[in-house]
């Protein structure tokens, strides 16, 4: 089906353009949300005023999108994250994840189709990462993945590594491992408290002994 679009389709057409599509595609998308509509000779008429107006909202679309770009990139964009030992995270960071955050500061929505991770974000740290925007503005934004504990977690993970467990010689554990990670900083934490308790108790003896020798004494004297 030959159709006229009358708006931008990224990135499958522009306003304007004149395109043999899918019968289904047609009926079913585009032409129920009036993105395109039938290329019948009145229609064909049109084809030069579409162009022209798009391009000139494409211009003004641009202009708003490097706005947006500018002060994306003035303050570092932070991202909190549960982490394990050394800083790993438990998953990664997504293209979505960082779309949605940026939504939400710029309340504008930003597609996460144009957010391209140079290397996997799978660590706690400074991170810069490219963007496009909009057709020809690209722009960079710096990501800061931060622990949502403070480390507080991965701070145990670390005394219960030093207690025993291993991992695979790479700083990473297994399931298993990290299980037993917890388990190990949990009884550490639990014996430092009996030990506290213990203490206390110590000190009540010795004061009792204490007094016991002192009645001794005075029984002696007598």
């Amino acid at each position: 089906m030959k159709v006229i679009f009358l708006k931008d389709v990224p990135p499958n057409a522009r306003a304007g353009d004149i395109k043999d599509v899918k019968n289904g595609y047609a009926r079913n998308f585009l032409l129920p949300r009036e993105l395109a509509t039938l290329a019948t000779a009145g229609e064909l008429k049109r084809v030069e005023s579409l162009r022209r107006d798009a391009e000139v909202r494409r211009v003004k679309e641009a202009e708003e999108w490097r706005d947006v770009a500018s002060k994306l990139a003035e303050e570092p964009v932070e991202i909190l994250v549960r982490s394990g030992p050394r800083g790993r995270l438990y998953g990664s960071v997504t293209n979505t994840m960082l779309a949605e955050r940026l939504t939400e500061i710029s309340n504008v929505q930003i597609d996460r189709r144009g957010i391209r991770f140079d290397t996997p974000v799978r660590m706690l740290g400074e991170y810069v990462v490219p963007i496009r925007y909009f057709e020809g503005v690209d722009g960079q934004v710096n990501l800061n993945v931060v622990s949502i504990d403070g480390g507080a977690e991965a701070a145990a993970m670390e005394a219960a590594l030093e207690e025993g467990i291993s991992g695979d010689g790479t700083g990473e554990m297994s399931l298993l491992e990290e299980f037993e990670a917890r388990r190990i900083a949990r009884e550490a934490k639990e014996r430092g408290e009996d030990d506290e308790g213990e203490e206390g108790g110590s000190d009540s003896d010795d004061g009792a002994e204490e007094s016991s020798d002192e009645g001794e004494a005075e029984s002696s004297e007598e």
